[in-house]
């Protein structure tokens, strides 16, 4: 590897986690709930709403039995981040995020990402009702739009450079222009498909120009196993992201990791 773009690479991975914004990674499945609160004030909501919590449950072990959620919060950051473990709990429902931004009197963003099916979306949702919602797929897609009683416009992009066709001299042998498919609907704005771009751009845009920051954490990295098994126990910690860049020519690996600035980690359970 290069040296220089190693360097590039590993300053970039190693930045402050005060000064993140945006989404870090999309490379993943995930629904990210972020509330623009402090966490004590979001974990007051959620135990009201739990069976069971507990607050800073980093370094506890926990027993997988039912549908759960943590929330944390970075450090330097105004957004708490609620995030979910396994099952589906009510509080994650649009109806419920709704109504917890209108208890909590400050926006709430609903983000979904998936690398697997090519799709990133969010719902926003500002003094207990929908804001602005956003979806966006590689190739075409269709919308839930119908759960929320809008209707929003569809987008066909283009974001991708000319250099995917085979031949520009040769019209039969050009491959169809890869495309995005996006549905947007706002109470405040409205948006062309080229200000809109690229569905991945755009929803990271749109998280960094409310100051906001994904960090990636899901329920797998706090609990250290990717696939999550009822009765089993669990111990939440803090690992960091490690990248390799390959392997020495002493056979070691050539690696270097960040960790995240927790400011808290809290739990809740919530009945199935």
């Amino acid at each position: 590897m290069d040296e220089q773009f190693k360097d590039e690479v590993t300053k970039r991975f190693t930045r402050a986690w005060t000064e993140r914004r945006g989404i870090e990674s999309i490379d993943r499945n995930a629904q990210v709930v972020l509330v623009k609160v402090p966490l004590n004030q979001l974990s007051d909501a959620l135990a009201a709403k739990a069976i069971a919590s507990q607050r800073n449950v980093m370094g506890i072990e926990i027993e997988v039995s039912s549908a759960f959620v943590f929330a944390y919060q970075l450090v330097g950051h105004s957004w708490s981040i609620m995030i979910p473990g396994v099952g589906y709990p009510p509080i994650l429902q649009s109806s419920e995020l709704s109504q917890l931004s209108k208890q909590l009197k400050q926006p709430i963003i609903d983000l979904f990402v998936s690398d697997t099916g090519g799709t990133i979306g969010y719902n926003l949702f500002e003094g207990g009702e929908l804001v602005e919602y956003f979806r966006g797929s590689d190739g075409e897609s269709t919308d839930d739009a119908n759960e929320y009683e809008i209707q929003p416009q569809r987008y066909v992009l283009s974001p991708y450079p000319d250099e995917d066709f085979l031949d520009d001299d040769l019209e039969e042998d050009k491959e169809p222009e890869p495309q995005q498919t996006a549905y947007f609907w706002s109470l405040h704005r409205q948006l062309t498909a080229e200000e809109i771009g690229n569905i991945w751009d755009f929803t990271n845009q749109f998280l960094v120009e409310y100051d906001a920051f994904d960090p990636a954490i899901d329920s797998s990295y706090l609990l250290g196993e990717y696939s999550l098994k009822r009765g089993n126990r669990y111990r939440i910690q803090n690992p960091g992201f490690t990248l390799v860049f390959g392997y020495g020519t002493d056979g070691r690996r050539q690696e270097i990791t960040s960790v995240p600035d927790l400011a808290r980690v809290d739990y809740f359970k919530f009945e199935n």
